[in-house]
């Protein structure tokens, strides 16, 4: 069965609404580098309390600005190259 080729708008929209959580990266099919989103995200809740969320936050919000440049690539790269 073929794959649909990815898309490059739903992507960056994926990584504004949802970025924190890596959707952009599941979408993808970068799955470790969704669950490493997902993992700080939690993270960075759950010691929110203990004043040290901010670190985790800080590093998933900067993964993210860093995505949103280099999407393009990682949509031509999902897509074997064709784009």
């Amino acid at each position: 069965m073929a794959r649909a080729p990815k898309n490059l708008v739903l992507t960056y929209l994926l990584c504004l609404a949802l970025g924190l959580l890596g959707a952009h990266q599941w979408y993808l099919g970068n799955r470790p580098a969704g669950a490493l989103y997902l993992i700080l995200t939690v993270a960075g809740i759950a010691s929110a309390s203990w004043g040290i969320g901010f670190v985790f936050g800080g590093l998933v919000i900067l993964l993210c600005l860093i995505d949103l440049m280099r999407l393009p690539g990682q949509v031509r790269a999902a897509n074997g190259g064709l784009n």
